[in-house]
């Protein structure tokens, strides 16, 4: 085992060697799929020390990326001048000011060492945001998404036989008791249910801008194996999730090729829910409680806001959640029979309203605010829809400008699915898809984008 582990990682670091020196935007493409392979880190050797942060596909060709960055920096003076140009874009300034009031923390923080971690991982991500800025080629703009989709599509098998079999792939406890929650090839069945929306999400831009009535056709089929997926996962906040994101994405594109899709799609998932009453049994446990997971949740929501009372202005310090609420509010955890019960908050807005107060929330609101300026400067540059039918059902992908909105569309619809999913699962600035997805809108704002993304619709679409 130790020998085809071994084989496994060198294989890896050989492809982003490779790609790193012939051709690094698809290094943004395979770390796309790299973070739907969390059980890669069982088929890695045990590196130890510094070796440890390059223990996972996603991991290796993040570090893959920020390593090609720098040494594109190091050579080539065009790239300098590109990233003087990012350094000045809005959404920079704004995620460097959220880093800086994390980085500040270290004055009061309760946990140097944590913070001191957590501002390292926040720098990596945002090494890894430059990257995919600086990296991204004319025509990369709609590989990613393809990536998500086509590798969502992918775990559907073994989704079912996860769900039909109870024996996974890995983390068996998770098929213990009377619900299964299928994780597949992730960590937790919220994330993998997170990676599926954006797969569907995916999946109907690529309808939208496809030319073949077969090719849509089986677009179509894949969609429905997503959202069977997705049942499968019996995630709730997968289900929010998808149902806020849907009817962003009818608000942003209100094109019948965009909304048969998802009216369809509505009506299977109704369809699910009759023939599964698990599923219904399920959400219905948003609102009337699921035993010790939603009193954990409620003792984290009083102990978050009661730091926020304490330290309304700039918070416990980033990563001080934990030591926190063990050291000034061990009283507020309940005693829950059988369960050990959480110390770590799984909300992103009651993190951040913990550990980085008002400030931190301010800052946060700077990024979103950014995010939503550079998708309605998308938007604004679209050229008159001449190609588009009446109806509003075709495209042919020859009006660049609108082919960059509808990609711009597809990023922030993804950031907008980690937010919403993060709300139960954490992991926002943890999660290398909006650090790839903000990296593209602003390169399709700002970047040397031009006609050649016309042939990316048509070639790869198609």
């Amino acid at each position: 085992m130790l020998v085809l582990q071994w084989c496994f990682f060198l294989l890896s670091l050989a492809v982003v060697f490779y790609c790193g020196w012939k051709k690094p935007s698809a290094l943004i493409s395979f770390l796309a799929g790299a973070v739907a392979l969390d059980v890669s880190i069982t088929w890695f050797p045990p590196l130890g020390g510094i070796g440890s942060q390059i223990n996972s596909l996603a991991r290796l060709f993040t570090v893959g990326i920020i390593v090609v960055l720098l040494w594109s920096l190091g050579r080539e003076p065009e790239k300098r001048r590109e990233l003087k140009k990012l350094l000045q874009h809005p959404l920079t300034i704004a995620l460097l000011i959220y880093i800086a009031v994390g980085a500040f923390s270290l004055v009061y923080t309760i946990s140097k060492a944590d913070t001191i971690i957590g501002v390292i991982r926040l720098l990596t991500m945002f090494l890894l945001y430059l990257g995919v800025y600086l990296l991204a080629e004319k025509n990369t703009g709609l590989l990613p998404l393809q990536v998500v989709h086509w590798l969502g599509v992918a775990l559907i098998p073994l989704t079912i036989y996860e769900g039909a079999t109870k024996h996974f792939l890995w983390r068996g406890y998770l098929a213990e008791g009377m619900i299964a929650r299928v994780n597949a090839t992730f960590v937790d069945p919220n994330i993998f249910a997170r990676y599926l929306v954006l797969g569907i999400v995916a999946n109907l831009l690529l309808q939208y801008m496809c030319q073949e009535s077969r090719k849509r056709f089986l677009y179509f089929g894949t969609l429905i194996g997503l959202l069977g997926a997705l049942d499968i996962t019996l995630s709730r906040s997968g289900v929010v999730t998808l149902v806020v994101v849907l009817v962003l994405l009818c608000l942003l594109i209100p094109r019948k090729g965009i909304v048969q899709p998802i009216g369809v799609l509505g009506v299977v998932g109704v369809v699910i829910v009759v023939l599964r009453p698990t599923v219904w049994d399920r959400l219905l446990t948003i609102r009337n409680g699921l035993g010790a997971l939603d009193a954990q949740r409620a003792y984290l929501i009083k102990v978050s806001l009661a730091m926020f009372h304490d330290h309304p202005i700039f918070g416990v310090g980033l990563g001080g959640f934990q030591k926190s609420f063990l050291t000034n509010y061990p009283s507020y955890k309940t005693v829950i029979p059988y369960v050990q019960g959480v110390t770590l908050s799984h909300t992103t807005i009651l993190t951040i309203t913990a550990e980085l107060g008002i400030v931190g929330l301010t800052a946060l609101a700077l990024v979103w605010l950014a995010i939503f300026r550079d998708l309605w400067k998308l938007r604004r540059s679209r050229q008159v829809e001449t190609n588009v039918s009446s109806t509003g059902a075709g495209f042919n992908g020859t009006n660049h400008n609108q082919v960059n909105y509808l990609l711009g569309v597809g990023y922030f619809l993804w950031i907008a699915a980690v937010f919403i999913s993060s709300q139960s699962e954490a992991r926002f600035f943890e999660d290398p898809m909006i650090w790839i997805s903000m990296g593209m809108m602003v390169h399709l704002l700002v970047g040397k984008v031009g006609s050649e993304n016309r042939r990316e619709f048509n070639d790869t679409a198609n």
